[in-house]
């Protein structure tokens, strides 16, 4: 389905695209990018995301729009600051200089894209940073904070200033002052997985699309899962929007409906969130649980997940938080069974069976995968 979108004659110019699990929000997206590539040209069309792998989703559908215009908002936001240098790149030298403050944040090739989406809690301030920064990342006054947050925010401004550094959320409040039309000038804005946006993205993304013909912001706030580093589902709902502005994408081409009453049930207890109709798609579908006591001991779990493998099936698990699947991963590897994860690509521990550094022959890449970890 193609759709019109305008920009109205009175108030802002923003759609709200809602997208239940499996009911095609990519496709959809997808569809919408080439349409307003067609009519504004294809430079003209700028599509950003909370996550790496949500964009890469998009990039995988070969979108006809520069690829460069295809990103997360930090991203955008980096390049159009002039690539400045980032501090949670060098975090070992802030380590170094502020011991009783060491942080594990995200380092290394791709974390300028991942932002702090997958923190660990390893260090001894991990918790303490993760508070600051959410705290920023909700726009929450300074004086504010609790006294705790501000002694170690007063260090880390110091030490970034001595640097000349900026770190990941002073991307985005460095464009929200200074930079008031997105890169590229863009007639369409479209912005996918918003339920995860906080309202500092949100509020920058809003801005730029004051500045477009209109803007498409597309999500569910019923699968909101980075909450605790700043993000709302009041960000994403508000302010509100005419009714001729909301497009609901109500049926399901994955989602069974034993599967689909399950997480119904769930979320009618959430007080914030959008009515709307989504429809399972026509299969029954099983839902089953274990008695698998700790994410620790993941035994049971992968004793069931065996069944399937052993009918030929492939096999998906989910966790809240990334750690929570190492013990898995580690049994996994003990055992000699392969795993991936298409959305970690440059993570060796999730795709133990990748290329890099062990040759392109089948046979290397399972020397390596069986090659005990350091």
């Amino acid at each position: 389905m193609i759709e019109s979108f305008q920009a109205p004659q009175d108030g802002p110019a923003e759609y709200r695209i809602f997208g239940p699990p499996g009911t095609g929000k990519t496709t959809y997206l997808a569809r919408q990018v080439a349409r307003a590539a067609e009519r504004f040209g294809s430079d003209r069309v700028l599509v950003t995301s909370f996550t790496r792998a949500a964009a890469a989703e998009l990039v995988g559908r070969d979108l006809p729009i520069p690829r460069d215009n295809i990103g997360t908002l930090h991203a955008h936001c980096y390049r159009a600051l002039g690539n400045p240098e980032i501090a949670e790149l060098k975090i070992d030298e802030w380590n170094k200089d502020h011991p009783k403050y060491a942080v594990s944040q995200a380092s290394g090739k791709g974390a300028l894209d991942e932002g702090a989406v997958d923190q660990t809690y390893q260090q001894p301030a991990d918790e303490l940073f993760a508070h600051m920064q959410s705290l920023r990342a909700r726009m929450i006054p300074a004086a504010a904070w609790p006294s705790s947050v501000q002694a170690l925010a007063k260090l880390w401004e110091a030490w970034k200033a001595d640097n000349g550094l900026i770190d990941f959320t002073d991307l985005l409040e460095m464009a929200l002052c200074d930079i008031r039309i997105a890169p590229g000038d863009p007639a369409v804005l479209i912005a996918d997985e918003a339920q995860d946006f906080s309202k500092l993205q949100l509020s920058l993304i809003r801005q730029w699309g004051k500045r477009a013909e209109y803007m498409l912001v597309a999500g569910d706030e019923d699968q909101l899962l980075y909450g605790w580093c700043g993000c709302t589902v009041d960000a994403f709902l508000k302010p509100p929007v005419p009714e001729d502005h909301k497009r609901v994408l109500r049926q399901s081409y994955r989602v069974p409906r034993a599967v689909h009453a399950l997480a119904q049930r769930w979320v009618q207890t959430l007080t914030v969130r959008e009515p709307k109709e989504y429809l399972p798609r026509d299969a029954d579908g099983e839902v089953r649980t274990l008695e698998a006591g700790h994410w620790r001991d993941p035994g049971p779990v992968l004793t069931d997940a065996e069944k399937y493998l052993g009918q030929g099936k492939t096999v998906m698990f989910l966790a809240c938080c990334s750690y929570m699947l190492d013990p898995i991963k580690n049994v996994l590897r003990t055992e000699g069974m392969p795993f991936h994860n298409p959305y970690r690509r440059s993570r060796g521990d999730w795709n133990p069976l990748r290329n890099a550094e062990s040759g392109t022959s089948t046979a290397a890449r399972m020397l390596a995968f069986l090659r005990p970890r350091d």
